[in-house]
């Protein structure tokens, strides 16, 4: 039932309640009347009053009789008035929607073809009205099987909804539509076509597609490069593998050939202490050969202890004992330990107390600092003095020494703490080492949290600085990456 057929169905409704009763209601006042007519007056006027009484009936329904049937005709008119009226709105509403809505009859034969139809398929209503719906449908010919199955499933579930097929546009072209068709039924239910809402889909399928393409190529990529990564990963696995050898290898022979060299060295120190102290007259050429054995032994030895203490620290066998210390008297020592040596040359040791402690290891300390000395030593002309200098803030305290001699060259600044590298490695240098020392030392001050750097001073000469750590108690350590 409609929404317009409503309003009359009502007042259909109440005039067949109201027409018993008024006819139970003038039955009633029928007998009561004959009744005391009778009792009062007779059958003779009991008869004039009920003639006159239908008379009156009669007379009041051939009255109502044209109000009624006014009444009745206005309501169907307005009811009339509705239904065309939602009609109209509703092929407004389906004429001007900007989807593609075509209905059929139930043949499948074109009725209807909106605005959105044409739009889509560009068609025009008067074009396609009345022309099967196979015309537009299937591919390779199978229009008419596609319609045909459509209004079967139509016609017995009422709907079929998502169906992609294709469409043949006005100019020979095919989209990708989905359609959902509803089936179309008149009051009494009764099948009489199918109403079609088209929306192309071919750029959203192409879009579906090209990322699935893409998707593909993406795994088929990501196959290929895990295959390679796990190539390289083997092949990573094997140099290392390789690389451990080569290590322990080189350990091993590091092991073996400064073992082997330092034995050899104490026996010619000792021979050559005995020879010193055993020959009863020892001319000048002996005299110097003996100074210039003890010097080459005493190098050879440095030499050899750089080698180990490299590869103990490299293979991660460094063991510190760190402990809170004052740097100056460590200086100090070194100083002392280098006095014959030095007794040539005047150290300039500046007094500056109150400088805080220091957390580090005491002999490591010692042997950078002795090694800065030495190379200051090596590179200062004969008479130059040696210039220490000392500096803290709150974080590290800073040791320089400062040497008269060329300075380096600006590439050499950053590259002198690198392994076996030299500034001057020719057969004429003046000074002779083997590139190790100043590493050595890089080594054993990053293992103590601290740092050594290297400047050529603005009035001539290197400056060679170690900084350590400030000691701090084990609260704030705790919280200070250096210590972990």
């Amino acid at each position: 039932m409609d929404q317009a057929s409503r309003p009359l169905n009502r007042k259909l409704s109440h005039f067949r309640w109201l027409l018993p009763i008024f006819v139970a209601s003038l039955g009633v006042a029928h007998a009561l009347a004959s009744r005391v007519a009778l009792k009062n007056y007779g059958a003779d006027v009991q008869a004039g009053f009920v003639i006159v009484a239908y008379a009156l009936a009669g007379l009041l329904l051939w009255l109502a009789l044209p109000a009624l049937a006014g009444w009745f005709l206005q309501t169907a008119a307005d009811a009339r008035l509705g239904r065309d009226s939602e009609a109209r709105r509703l092929a407004a509403i389906v004429e001007t929607s900007g989807e593609a809505i075509v209905s059929t009859d139930d043949r499948g034969r074109m009725v209807t073809w909106n605005r959105g139809a044409e739009r889509l398929l560009g068609y025009r209503q008067d074009e396609i009205r009345g022309r099967p719906l196979s015309d537009l449908l299937g591919s390779s010919g199978g229009g008419e099987l596609e319609c045909r199955w459509l209004l079967e499933n139509v016609a017995q579930a009422g709907q079929v909804f998502g169906h992609e097929t294709t469409a043949h546009d006005s100019e020979g072209g095919t989209l990708l539509v989905s359609l959902t068709a509803s089936a179309l039924r008149n009051p009494d239910h009764r099948w009489q076509g199918m109403s079609l809402v088209l929306r192309d889909v071919t750029s959203h399928r192409k879009r579906e597609e090209e990322i699935r393409r893409t998707y593909e190529g993406l795994n088929k990529e990501v196959a290929e490069r895990t295959g390679q990564l796990g190539q390289k990963v083997d092949e990573l696995a094997g140099a290392n593998l390789q690389l451990q050898r080569l290590d322990q290898m080189r350990s091993e022979f590091v092991s073996l050939v400064t073992h082997q060299i330092r034995a050899p060295l104490t026996n010619m120190a000792g021979a050559v202490s005995r020879m010193q102290s055993g020959c009863s007259a020892v001319n000048s050429t002996c005299g110097r050969m003996f100074v210039v054995l003890n010097q080459q032994v005493e190098r050879l030895d440095h030499l050899v202890g750089d080698v180990l203490s490299a590869a103990r620290i490299e293979a991660g066998e460094l063991v510190l004992d760190q402990e809170p210390l004052s740097i100056f008297p460590v200086i100090e020592q070194v100083l002392g330990q280098a006095e014959a040596r030095l007794s040539e040359r005047h150290v300039q040791l500046p007094t500056k107390p109150g400088l805080p402690l220091v957390f580090a290891d005491r002999d490591r300390a010692a042997e950078i600092l002795a090694n800065f000395l030495d190379n200051a030593d090596k590179y200062s002309p004969p008479g130059a003095d040696i210039v220490v200098d000392l500096r803290a803030d709150q974080s590290e305290v800073v040791v320089s020494m400062r040497d008269h001699g060329p300075g380096l060259k600006q590439g050499d600044l950053s590259r002198v703490f690198e392994k076996f590298y030299r500034s001057d490695g020719s057969d004429s240098q003046t000074a002779y080492g083997y590139g190790l020392g100043l590493y050595v030392c890089r080594l054993l001050a990053e293992a103590q949290g601290g740092r050594v750097w290297v400047e050529n001073h603005p009035e001539g000469g290197a400056v060679f600085s170690l900084a350590l750590p400030v000691w701090q108690d084990e609260d704030a350590r705790s919280h200070n990456p250096t210590y972990r």
